[in-house]
């Protein structure tokens, strides 16, 4: 399927998709990604497979696994969705929509527990549907190669680094930092639009800094991020090419440099089979160095 990049305005909001949006969204390899909004008001980025739209004004997505998005948006229907193709030249689409209804209608997730993902997998099965009502949709655009480029370089330029603070703090380990550093990785920012539904942008030129910031050069997507209100909460995912992820959650400071700025205050988890915050809230498991004699 041959698809076209948007050649409107990119914050021209559409009342529906188009047909080939619709087909864009049944692609069965492809990054597709949730945002609710939590109990304390900041996005949360979730990945769920099991999502597409079923026509022009209805999304629907399913649950296979509890987590923390599936309570966010009981409490608060409003969602932002991003779906982005596997592999370059990336292209992505962002759609807002709102709950209506959640089924546990067994056919509901026929079509679902039917992708290759599910169909052979006794121990994963989506058990409840989610139907949206389409709010907002914009037409696909594409992910440069040579936007991605010029992330890379930005980072190696020295005069890019305002955002140290000369103080080294270990908000994020070892793989969050190689997540959201990786040159080539898929990275992307969630804020809370003016009309109060989540709307996610791809950001690959994120790049960590001292353990407890993320800096997002203007190198691609600068009209999107020049959006995010300063001081206003955010969430940011990052993904390697084996599907390991992780989301942080903060505060994003503004533009210093021709550079955004994230604040960590939060890490979670994403991954099953144990989801959770791991920081500032990280719990310590004692090292077990003496076993009790067997008898």
């Amino acid at each position: 399927m041959k698809i076209m990049k948007s050649t409107t305005n990119k914050f021209h909001w559409l009342p529906e998709l188009d047909e080939s949006a619709v087909k864009f969204s049944h692609i069965e390899i492809m990054a597709k990604f949730v945002a609710t909004i939590d109990p304390q008001g900041y996005p949360h980025i979730t990945m769920i497979t099991s999502n597409k739209a079923t026509s022009p004004s209805v999304l629907k997505w399913g649950e296979f696994t509890t987590g923390q998005s599936k309570s966010n948006v009981v409490k608060n229907p409003k969602q932002g969705f991003l779906y982005m193709t596997a592999e370059m030249p990336f292209q992505f689409l962002q759609v807002k929509g709102e709950l209506e209804s959640i089924s546990t209608d067994g056919e509901d997730a026929a079509d679902f527990n039917q992708i290759s993902l599910f169909r052979y997998n006794t121990y994963m099965r989506i058990y409840r549907t989610f139907f949206n009502r389409i709010i907002q949709a914009r037409k696909i655009r594409n992910i440069s190669l040579f936007g991605i480029v010029r992330g890379i370089l930005a980072n190696l330029n020295p005069f890019q680094f305002k955002a140290k603070t000369g103080d080294y703090e270990e908000r994020l380990e070892p793989v969050g930092i190689r997540l959201f550093s990786g040159p080539i990785f898929p990275k992307f920012i969630s804020y809370i639009d003016t009309d109060g539904y989540p709307v996610i942008i791809p950001c690959f030129q994120a790049r960590t800094v001292e353990g407890k910031r993320i800096r997002i050069p203007l190198t691609q997507f600068k009209d999107d991020l020049l959006q995010i209100p300063k001081d206003s909460k955010v969430a940011m995912f990052a993904m390697d090419f084996e599907m390991v992820t992780q989301l942080i959650k903060g505060r994003f400071l503004g533009i210093q440099r021709k550079t955004g700025i994230v604040d960590i205050e939060r890490v979670y988890n994403s991954m099953p089979p144990k989801m959770g915050e791991i920081y500032p809230n990280k719990v310590k498991v004692e090292k077990v160095e003496e076993f009790p004699a067997i008898l």
